[in-house]
């Protein structure tokens, strides 16, 4: 009965489930980073805090009720149903293949360089001490880097996730697959950077990068 009430736990509590498990892995990747790709002695605890409260406000808590509820309830309704069917229907699915390309484009051009990286740098800033305004010029700095990689990891992955996982399955699966992603980031960004606030950094930089990466 324990084995089966535990097997059950991720269907029947997907939020609670998806939280305990994205601050963990969260966490846990930044202490690897540190510990074994950085060469760390000693853990930078609060840099570790930072992305286990990522890990447990963001990742497991916004974005249950992003992918499980504002996409797949509310833009996207047939999205359950086509995640469900077997593979021969899906291929003959024009419009559930075009609702899952919405899903990705959603995800990865408009939350995650709008929302998803702001929000970070701010709960980074906020947990180092730092201002708001710090926050937002590292995210100028940053976000043509940022989104750059993101996209070649995540695009392809989320494109399975909406074609193929259940819906209590979206965080889980996202968070197995964060797992390597958290590392990269947080060898990335994980460590404090100080930035001159009279530093204007804009969306012209972006802009290009991206250019320059397309042609």
């Amino acid at each position: 009965a324990f084995a089966a009430a535990t097997a059950a736990l991720p269907s029947r509590h997907p939020l609670v489930f998806g939280s305990v498990l994205s601050s963990v892995k969260t966490s846990g990747s930044d202490y690897v980073t540190q510990r074994w790709v950085e060469g760390r002695q000693e853990i930078d605890r609060r840099r570790n805090f930072v992305f286990f409260a990522w890990g447990l406000l963001y990742l497991g808590g916004v974005q249950y009720f992003l992918y499980c509820k504002l996409f797949a309830e509310r833009l996207f309704p047939s999205a359950a149903a086509f995640a469900a069917k077997p593979l021969r229907d899906k291929l003959a699915d024009r419009v559930g293949q075009v609702t899952v390309v919405k899903q990705v484009f959603l995800d990865q051009f408009v939350h995650h360089p709008f929302v998803f990286f702001p929000l970070f740098y701010q709960l980074k800033e906020s947990i180092e001490g730092g201002s708001p305004q710090e926050a937002w010029l590292k995210y100028r700095k940053n976000v043509a880097e940022d989104v750059l990689t993101l996209w070649s990891i995540w695009v392809p992955v989320q494109l399975f996730n909406f074609s193929v996982c259940p819906l209590w399955m979206r965080i889980p699966f996202v968070a197995l697959v964060s797992s390597g992603y958290t590392c990269l980031m947080s060898s990335m960004r994980g460590a404090r950077e100080s930035i001159d606030v009279s530093t204007s950094v804009g969306v012209s930089e972006f802009v290009a990068a991206s250019a320059g990466v397309q042609t």
